[in-house]
């Protein structure tokens, strides 16, 4: 569970020269890039920030996706052809700054920079392997297994290493919108982050978690994680 340098890192600035060309913009916090069902008009690439995806449930209920952070590239399923339309609902989570590309353009650029795609290939797949952690958390049968299990993914998608074991999650989550991570309500993840907190696994700072990660995967009985790299 040990967070290590994002590899995501390397190829931003071979996407971030690919995107030089076209202006950027800043999109308040909470505003909606996308709705669900709607067909773009142009593609997103996020300079800054970090973009929420989720769905709604027929019972009203917020049911998180992922995020994205900057490097991503807004609806993949659209801008590969895969979807007609956006499959999610896509919201600015933070301040953002984005850079808004025709579909067709983004594609030929990508055809003729080599290292670009390359760049664009190892976030996918670090996108895909993360996507895989989420599912892995959901799947657990108790909610204080699903919690420690997305603590891990966040550690190693948006964690710093702060101290020791210690690592801090960059990114402002409420107990509601780690329940909608999760599938729990919101009452039950607030119980099992005090007792988490009692436990010494994670204390909050200046409005972020801090996690132990090395008390955190004593407590999840499981390391396959230990080494990944995102």
């Amino acid at each position: 569970m040990s967070a290590m340098p994002s590899s995501l890192d390397t190829g931003e600035s071979h996407l971030e020269n690919l995107m030089s060309a076209y202006p950027s913009r800043d999109i308040p916090k909470g505003r909606p890039l996308l709705y669900q069902g709607e067909i773009p008009t142009m593609g997103f690439y996020i300079k800054k920030g970090i973009v929420k995806l989720y769905n709604i449930t027929n019972q009203g209920e917020e049911k998180i996706v992922g995020y994205e952070s900057p490097g991503g590239l807004l609806p993949i399923e659209w801008l590969f052809g895969r979807a007609q339309v956006a499959l999610y609902y896509y919201d600015t989570f933070t301040d953002c700054e984005v850079v808004r590309i025709p579909k067709d353009e983004l594609i030929d650029k990508l055809n003729a920079d080599p290292d670009a795609s390359r760049a664009f290939l190892d976030r996918s797949v670090s996108m895909y392997i993360g996507a895989t952690m989420h599912l892995h958390a959901l799947e657990q049968s108790k909610a204080r297994q699903k919690l420690l299990s997305i603590f891990q993914y966040l550690v190693l998608r948006f964690g710093k290493k702060i101290s020791g074991s210690k690592h801090r999650i960059d990114l402002k989550l409420t107990h509601q919108e780690i329940a909608n991570l999760i599938g729990t309500t919101r009452e039950t993840t607030s119980t099992e982050i005090s007792k988490l907190s009692k436990e010494g696994v994670l204390e909050i700072v200046d409005t972020l978690y801090v996690i132990d990660v090395d008390k955190a995967v004593r407590l999840l009985g499981e390391d396959d994680f230990s080494q990944l790299k995102l």
